[in-house]
């Protein structure tokens, strides 16, 4: 295995985690990666943390930008991989992540891998696991979502620079946006993990967790420009294949007294 993987970590005001997230990265078994940090102007101390890593780090801009979609396009501009990814500066990678991923991308030639997801709490501690579905292009047009995490997710250059990348006219959905055009496109060939591959932090400052609302109406607007069918039964036949498939996580989610996204 060689192929380089470039890590971008869009970031805002992220002190209480970053660290963690970054010794993540730091502790991979793979060890053929470049971090990419892009903060917002921070102005708390993030940058100060991100300093103190500044020999492990290959890429870091600090300055305004547009939301979090335009800083992950400036660091997709200066990613200088084969295989692409991000994460936010809350979540996690596990330490095989990397070894896993670019093993099942040059095994099986393909253009998206991705894996099962983590979610933790404040402290770091795992709450529930997710299991992705490997699904093929027809039955995720069904679904009109995309059948995996973001934290999970990787993919190739070349498939991000055919798919546009993140639209950042959008405010919380380019990501889904992303990753759902390129599950829909026939040519792609996707890898799944069958383990967790990240992990994401559920607390109430997160990103997801304190824009619910307004990332379900611009949700359902992206799935209007991407022209999918209405929900169906068979989208409520892959939901209940889902719920079958994740029965213990969907359990501990319900009972879990913390914040939920």
């Amino acid at each position: 295995m060689s192929g380089l993987v470039s890590i971008v970590i869009p970031v805002y005001n992220g002190q209480e985690y970053i660290k963690e997230t970054l010794d993540s990265i730091f502790n991979q078994s793979y060890r053929n990666f470049e971090i990419i940090v892009v903060d917002g102007a921070s102005t708390d101390s993030t940058m100060e943390i991100v300093a103190q890593h500044r020999g492990l780090i290959d890429v870091i801009i600090s300055e305004k930008d547009e939301g979090m979609y335009d800083a992950l396009r400036k660091g997709m501009d200066k990613a200088t991989g084969e295989y692409l990814c991000y994460i936010n500066a809350d979540d996690r990678l596990l330490p095989y992540t990397l070894e896993k991923v670019v093993e099942t991308f040059e095994k099986k030639n393909c253009d998206l891998v991705f894996g099962d997801v983590n979610y933790i709490n404040e402290d770091g501690a795992v709450i529930f696991s997710y299991k992705a579905l490997p699904l093929g292009y027809q039955a995720i047009r069904q679904l009109r979502r995309v059948p995996f995490a973001q934290q999970s997710s990787f993919w190739t250059r070349r498939i991000y620079d055919k798919h546009h990348g993140f639209d950042k006219k959008l405010k919380y959905s380019a990501d889904s946006k992303f990753l759902l055009s390129v599950c829909l496109d026939p040519a792609v060939k996707k890898g799944y993990v069958p383990r967790p591959l990240g992990e994401y932090r559920l607390h109430g400052g997160s990103f997801s967790v304190s824009v619910t609302g307004k990332m379900q109406a611009e949700h359902h607007k992206m799935l209007q420009e991407l022209n999918l069918p209405a929900a169906s039964f068979r989208k409520y036949m892959y939901e209940l294949y889902a719920k079958a498939r994740n029965f213990k996580g969907i359990y501990k989610k319900l009972t879990y007294k913390g914040n939920k996204f």
